[in-house]
C-alpha cells in the first residue's frame, strides 16, 4: 500500500511544480517563502496596531483634556457650525459628509454672506458640508484639538476602535450624534475657551435674525425645543400703533431686562417674570410686535402651540427647560379654548357671547387644562427670568384669573391704524432702501415731493378704519406707483368700510338666528322634560 501512494504523492508534487515552473515562471519555493514573509508582515502589521491603539489610548488618558456635548444640545449645532465654517472650508478637509438644508437653519445662516446668497438658491436646496464620523482635526489658539463625532448607540472607545473599517467610510451622520472635544494638554480651559468661540460666533452670525423655537419631540421620544427657524430682525419702526404706547413698552422691557431690577426683585423676594397681553381685531401687528421685540432685545422667541400640547406635564417640561433670557410667546390665547375654567362660567353669558360654547367644548376635549397653564406661568417651580406675550383678539373673553395681575403686569391694545401710522407706513414704504436697492418699474419720488404725498394721503386715512395689516396690503399692491397710491386711498377706504359693514351685518343675522335656536332647542328641552315628568307620575 505505501509503494502505491509514494508514487502518487510524487506525481502530485512534480505536477504541482511544473506548473508553477513551465506556465506561470514560479518557484515553489520561493512562493513559499513570499506567503511565510507576507503572514510574518500582517501579523507584524496586526501586533503594531494593537500597539498603537493602546499607546494612542494611553497618551488621550493621560495627556488630553476632553468635554462630550449631547446630541440634543444647541451647543452641539453651534461647534458643527463653527467647524463647517473655520476649519472644513479652509484647510480643504479630505472626509465630509454632505447633505441638502433648509436655507432657514444654523448653519446656513453662519456662513458669510458671499457665501449664502439667497437669491441664487431660490429653486434649489443648497448644500451643506460638515464633519463626518471620526476625528476632524485643527489647532485653535495654539492648541491642538480634535473633535470626534459620535455614531449613535457606541461609546467613545467602540467607535474609536474601529481601526480597520472606519465608520467614516460606512455611513452618514444623521445630525444627532454626540460630539466629544479633545485638546492636547491636561487642562480643560482651551476647551471652555473654544465652546466660548462657538458660541460667540453663532450669536455673531445671527444678528441680523431671531430665533424662533418651537416645540418639537426628538428621535429619542422627548419633546423640547428642538425645531428652529431663524426670521430676520424686524425693527420696531415698522410695526405701527400708538407711539407713546410703543415707547412704554419698551422703557419697560428694558427696565425689567436691567440687571439692578433682577436684584432689586430678588432682595424683596417678588418673583422675577413679566407677562404682556397685546390684544387687538386681527391684523394690528400682535405677532409682529413680538418678533420686533425679540430683535430689538436680542431675545430669542419661544412659540408656545397651546393646541399641539396634550397634557400638562408636556407643558411643564417645555417651560422648564427655558432659558433664563427668552421671550415666551402664548399666539391667540382666546381662540384654543383657555377662555373657560372646567365646569365653570356663566351660561346666560354663553347665550350672548358667540363662539364659547364651541371653545369650552374644544378645552374640554383636550388634556391641558387651565390650572396646568396657570402653574407653569407664575407656579412654584415657574421658570424665571422669561416674558411671556400673550395674543388675543378678544381680551374680555380670557378667563379673569390668566390675566390678573401678577400674571399679566400690562395690557397693550393694538387697534386699527392712526392717520400719523399711515404716514410713516407711506414713507417707509417708498423711501430709498440703504442698500439702493429698486423695484423693477418703480418711479423715484424726490424727498420733499415724498412727505407731501404722504401728507395727503394720511389725510385720507380716517383712524378706526383700516388695520395696519391691510393698509400694508394696499401699498404692497402699488409699491411702484406711490402717487397712485394716493389718488385711489379714499375708494379703498370706502370699499373697506362697506365690506367691513356688511360683514358685521351678516354676523349680527348669524348671532341673531344662533341665539334664537338655542332658545328653541331650551324650550324644546322644558317641554320634553315636563312630558317625561307627566309620563313618570302617571306610571304606578
Amino acid at each position: 500500500m505505501d509503494n502505491l501512494l509514494k508514487p502518487a504523492a510524487g506525481f502530485g508534487l512534480d505536477f504541482i511544480q511544473d506548473l508553477l515552473g513551465s506556465w506561470l515562471k514560479l518557484d515553489l519555493t520561493t512562493l513559499a517563502a513570499v506567503l511565510t514573509i507576507a503572514g510574518t508582515i500582517s501579523s507584524t502589521l496586526q501586533t503594531l496596531a494593537d500597539i498603537s491603539l493602546t499607546v494612542y489610548w494611553w497618551f488621550v488618558r493621560f495627556f488630553t483634556a476632553s468635554i462630550s456635548v449631547p446630541a440634543n444640545d444647541r451647543l452641539n449645532r453651534e461647534i458643527l457650525n463653527w467647524v463647517g465654517s473655520n476649519v472644513i472650508l479652509r484647510q480643504n478637509t479630505r472626509i465630509l459628509t454632505a447633505g441638502t438644508e433648509p436655507i432657514e437653519s444654523d448653519s446656513w445662516h453662519s456662513r458669510g454672506r458671499e457665501e449664502r446668497n439667497d437669491y441664487q438658491h431660490e429653486r434649489r436646496i443648497p448644500i451643506t458640508y460638515l464633519p463626518t464620523f471620526g476625528v476632524t482635526w485643527f489647532i485653535h489658539e495654539g492648541t491642538l484639538f480634535m473633535i470626534k463625532r459620535i455614531p449613535t448607540g457606541r461609546t467613545f472607545y467602540r467607535a474609536s476602535s474601529s481601526f480597520y473599517s472606519p465608520d467614516e467610510f460606512q455611513d452618514a451622520p444623521t445630525g444627532n450624534e454626540p460630539l466629544v472635544v479633545i485638546c492636547l494638554g491636561r487642562n480643560v480651559m482651551p476647551i471652555k475657551r473654544f465652546l466660548d468661540t462657538c458660541r460667540d460666533f453663532a450669536e455673531k452670525q445671527r444678528e441680523e435674525f431671531v430665533t424662533v423655537r418651537t416645540a418639537k419631540r426628538d428621535m429619542y421620544g422627548q419633546d423640547g425645543w428642538n425645531s428652529m427657524v431663524l426670521r430676520p430682525v424686524r425693527p420696531l419702526e415698522t410695526v405701527h400703533f400708538d407711539e407713546t404706547t410703543k415707547a412704554e413698552l419698551v422703557a419697560d422691557i428694558t427696565n425689567y431686562l436691567d440687571v439692578k431690577t433682577r436684584r432689586f426683585y430678588a432682595a424683596r423676594g417678588i418673583p422675577y417674570r413679566r407677562g404682556l397681553l397685546l390684544y387687538g381685531p386681527p391684523g394690528t401687528g400682535k405677532t409682529s410686535l413680538s418678533l420686533a421685540l425679540a430683535g430689538h432685545f436680542g431675545l430669542e422667541l419661544y412659540l408656545v402651540h397651546i393646541p399641539s400640547i396634550d397634557e400638562d406635564k408636556k407643558l411643564e417640561r417645555l417651560f422648564a427647560s427655558l432659558p433664563p433670557r427668552c421671550i415666551v410667546l402664548l399666539e391667540d390665547i382666546d381662540a384654543v379654548g383657555i377662555n373657560k375654567r372646567n365646569g365653570t362660567g356663566d351660561n346666560s353669558a354663553d347665550e350672548d357671547d358667540d363662539g364659547d360654547d364651541n371653545n369650552t367644548k374644544t378645552f374640554l376635549s383636550r388634556r391641558i387644562t387651565l390650572a396646568g397653564l396657570l402653574n407653569v406661568l407664575d407656579g412654584v417651580a415657574s421658570q424665571e427670568g422669561r416674558i411671556v406675550l400673550m395674543t388675543s383678539n378678544f381680551a374680555d373673553r380670557l378667563d379673569r384669573a390668566l390675566i390678573r395681575p401678577g400674571r399679566i403686569d400690562r395690557q397693550i391694545f393694538l387697534g386699527h391704524i392712526s392717520p400719523r401710522s399711515a404716514e410713516l407706513m407711506f414713507l417707509r414704504m417708498y423711501a430709498s432702501d440703504e442698500n439702493n436697492s429698486t423695484i423693477s418699474g418703480s418711479k423715484s419720488v424726490a424727498e420733499e415731493d415724498l412727505q407731501k404725498l404722504a401728507d395727503a394721503f394720511a389725510a385720507n386715512v380716517p383712524p378706526d378704519t383700516l388695520t395696519p395689516a391691510q393698509l400694508q396690503g394696499y401699498l404692497l399692491a402699488r409699491r411702484d406707483i406711490p402717487r397712485q397710491a394716493v389718488e385711489d386711498i379714499s375708494q379703498f377706504v370706502k370699499d373697506e368700510t362697506s365690506r367691513a359693514e356688511e360683514a358685521k351685518a351678516r354676523e349680527k343675522k348669524a348671532a341673531e338666528r344662533r341665539k334664537r335656536r338655542r332658545l328653541e332647542n331650551k324650550i324644546l328641552r322644558q317641554v320634553q322634560r315636563q312630558i317625561d315628568d307627566e309620563e313618570a307620575g302617571k306610571t304606578p
